[in-house]
Order: C-alpha cells, then sequence, then structure tokens
C-alpha cells in the first residue's frame, strides 16, 4: 500500500482522476490529500488455481483508508479508462480486507461530519453542503465506523441502491443507533440519516 501511494500523484487539473469525477458531476478546484492518481495501476484476477494474475494496467484513484489513530491501514482502489471506470463492477477494489471501522477522511471534521459509503457520494455532499465528509466504502463497514469523541452533529446520507434490500439504509440507522448510544451522558450527540427518495 505504501509503494503504490507513493506511486501516485497528487490529482491535477486534466489528469484521468480529474476528468472521471468531472464525468460524474464532481467539479473540484482542490482535491483531498487522501486522494491521489495512479497512471498504471496493475489489475489483477484469480486464476483456476486460485493465483493472482496481472491481466492489465488501468489508470486509478487511490483513496486512503485510516484507522482511529489516523494510520493508513491500507488503499482503496478505482480503476479508471477515458474519464469513466474501467471495468464495470468489477473497477473498485480494497487492497486489503479488514478495515473495521476505518474510513477515506476527505475531509477534517470539527464538531460536525458527514458520513456516506463511497467517495464519490461524500465529494457530492461536501459540493452540495460544505461539510467535512469520511467515506465508509461499503454498507458493512458503515456499521462499524469510528467517529471522533468531538463530533456532536452527525449526518448519514445513506445509499438507496436499486435492489439491495436496504442494505445501505438499514447500514446507516444501525450507525446513527450506535453513535447515539455511545455518545457521552453530558454532550448531547445530534445525529441525522438522509435517504434518497428515488432508488438507484
Amino acid at each position: 500500500a505504501k509503494r503504490l501511494w507513493q506511486e501516485a500523484n497528487p490529482i491535477a487539473i486534466d489528469d484521468e482522476v480529474d476528468r472521471y469525477l468531472r464525468n460524474r458531476g464532481l467539479h473540484l478546484s482542490d482535491y483531498p490529500k487522501t486522494l491521489r492518481c495512479h497512471s498504471a495501476l496493475g489489475y489483477y484476477e484469480k486464476d483456476a488455481s486460485g493465483r493472482s494474475k496481472k491481466v492489465g494496467e488501468y489508470p486509478a484513484m487511490l483513496a486512503c483508508i485510516q484507522k482511529a489513530d489516523g494510520h493508513a491501514v491500507t488503499l482503496h482502489r478505482t480503476y479508471l479508462k477515458d474519464g469513466q471506470k474501467a471495468l464495470g463492477s468489477e473497477s473498485k477494489k480494497v487492497l486489503s480486507s479488514g478495515i473495521n471501522g476505518a474510513a477515506v477522511r476527505l475531509f477534517e471534521p470539527g464538531d460536525c461530519l458527514a458520513i456516506t459509503e463511497g467517495v464519490e457520494t461524500a465529494l457530492a455532499i461536501h459540493l452540495g453542503t460544505a461539510q467535512p465528509v469520511w467515506a465508509a466504502l461499503s454498507a458493512g463497514n458503515m456499521e462499524k465506523l469510528w467517529v471522533p469523541d468531538t463530533v456532536q452533529r452527525i449526518s448519514i446520507y445513506a445509499d438507496n441502491d436499486a435492489d439491495s434490500e436496504y442494505k445501505g439504509q438499514s447500514s446507516a440507522f444501525i450507525l446513527a443507533g450506535r453513535l447515539k448510544r455511545e455518545a457521552s451522558k453530558s454532550v448531547q450527540r445530534q445525529v441525522e440519516v438522509f435517504v434518497p427518495k428515488i432508488a438507484g
């Protein structure tokens, strides 16, 4: 993870990551330091024997995943081509498992923080609300997400994926309930969950 991160560069205007995000309607003049652009990242698939085999190289957006103490645990990769996802639903991969409540900390929180599943959703929420945002990367990890005690106002933006059996929404409400329970008795923590009305 460290080697890949060092090979990558901060996102620059008109590089592959900038083009991809702009094609998604995300126009940022300044990018979070926890995102980088790798110009040619190897893409691997397992063969019949279970061994990983390199099948190509693509530009990629790298996102640094940090645990509670701020140290990086691994990277999230989004493989790109011509300003789009390179491999459809297989374009996004976490480098190693076990992220256990860690997050992509796109913007540092003060007393408020917004939480989403995906990096792109997080950037959209930041652009729309100016809130600092962290991305949990999956519904399962959202339920375990660590949030600093200093954050008193939390907005959770749930995914409403089509045909997902309410996984995004249920994980958002599980996190909301846990954060309310964990709040100190002397401080009232405000937690809200927002769900898009239209599935997909």
